[in-house]
């Protein structure tokens, strides 16, 4: 059987993106309750959305907006832009999140959207 004969029986649910959940500790305990950022791996359209559209050093406030939302809203949700006095999402996750937060989640939506280590591997002849 070829590969792409196996990969044609694999299950669709198998090559689905994956996503994960993150707490953010200090919020939590601001809060009271845990603050879970769902974190979701970037398409190829919101990543080339990103490139295009970023200013000199917000690319990862402008990758977790795209990828990221606490209960169901996004950070351009209009509570949080009133609530933060913001006239954008990167602007919420600048004030909302500390730099090695919003860090961490950074690295989590890369990973999550294959750039990590070892994903592609060279094969020698």
């Amino acid at each position: 059987m070829s590969i792409i004969d196996k990969l044609l029986q694999t299950d669709i649910k198998k090559l689905e993106k994956q996503a994960k959940k993150y707490e953010v500790k200090r919020l939590s305990e601001i809060i009271g309750e845990p603050f879970v950022v769902d974190i979701k791996p970037l398409s190829m359209e919101q990543i080339n959305h990103i490139g295009e559209t970023a200013k000199k050093g917000n690319d990862r406030e402008l990758a977790i907006v795209e990828a990221c939302k606490v209960e169901g809203k996004k950070f351009t949700d209009k509570d949080f832009l009133d609530k933060f006095g913001c006239v954008s999402g990167a602007d919420v996750v600048g004030k909302l999140l500390q730099p090695g937060e919003v860090q961490a989640i950074y690295g989590i939506i890369n990973d999550l959207s294959g750039y990590k280590a070892g994903v592609v591997e060279e094969l020698k002849n």
